[in-house]
């Protein structure tokens, strides 16, 4: 008998299956990312090198970061011949005889602080010294007063006709270190004339006194 086969077999003998579906989880994972670096050419390389070089510079300008503000700096001081003040304080003692040393005040009064590291003279025949050394220290909380020691040495080298002697007084601060010449009135010229006539008692070396009447100065 015949008659027609439903869900017969190919022609071949073999069974039409069709196409494999795969199962559930064995799909193929897909393939990683190639990294940045492969996908850039190399001039492309360089651009981008350069553009992160950039961008880090700008964000160090903007923030220093790490390091602090630095202080700002002190004021200077004005220089020590503007604070300081000299002043004549008067002799030590009365005039001693011939050849004696002699010793004269001089005080020494500051709006800053100030040293007073040397005091000297221009005449040959009269040394000067301070009794303590020098240098010492002068602020406005302690004024100091030198005692200065003078000895003539040659009295042909004395100030016959010094009106207005002058003392030269070297001061330093942390500004700068002048010399000034200190002119100390006409009292100090007296004094020192007295002490001078006692110790050079020839009557052609002198000092001088003029008559008028001269301020305590200084001259740089």
């Amino acid at each position: 008998m015949s008659g027609a086969r439903h869900g017969g077999a190919a022609p071949g003998g073999h069974g039409h299956l069709g196409p494999i579906e795969p199962a559930e989880g064995t799909e193929a994972p897909p393939p990683p990312p190639l990294p940045l670096h492969h996908l850039l050419s190399g001039r492309q390389k360089i651009v981008l090198a350069a553009v992160f070089a950039a961008v880090a510079v700008v964000l160090t300008l903007r923030h220093p970061g790490r390091d602090p503000t630095p202080a700002p700096a002190a004021e200077a001081p004005p220089v020590p011949s503007v604070v300081s003040h000299l002043h004549y304080a008067g002799p030590v003692s009365p005039p001693a005889g011939p050849g004696q040393v002699f010793a004269l005040r001089v005080s020494a009064e500051a709006d800053r602080p100030y040293e007073v590291v040397a005091v000297r003279q221009s005449y040959p025949g009269l040394s000067v010294t301070v009794t303590g050394g020098l240098p010492v220290t002068v602020t406005p909380e302690r004024p100091v007063l030198l005692t200065v020691e003078y000895r003539v040495t040659d009295c042909a080298g004395a100030p016959p006709d010094a009106g207005m002697p002058f003392l030269d007084v070297t001061l330093r601060n942390t500004r700068a270190i002048e010399t000034v010449s200190q002119i100390l009135g006409t009292q100090y010229a007296r004094d020192l004339s007295q002490r001078l006539h006692s110790a050079c008692p020839i009557s052609g070396y002198r000092t001088q006194v003029s008559a008028h009447a001269v301020t305590n100065t200084h001259v740089r």
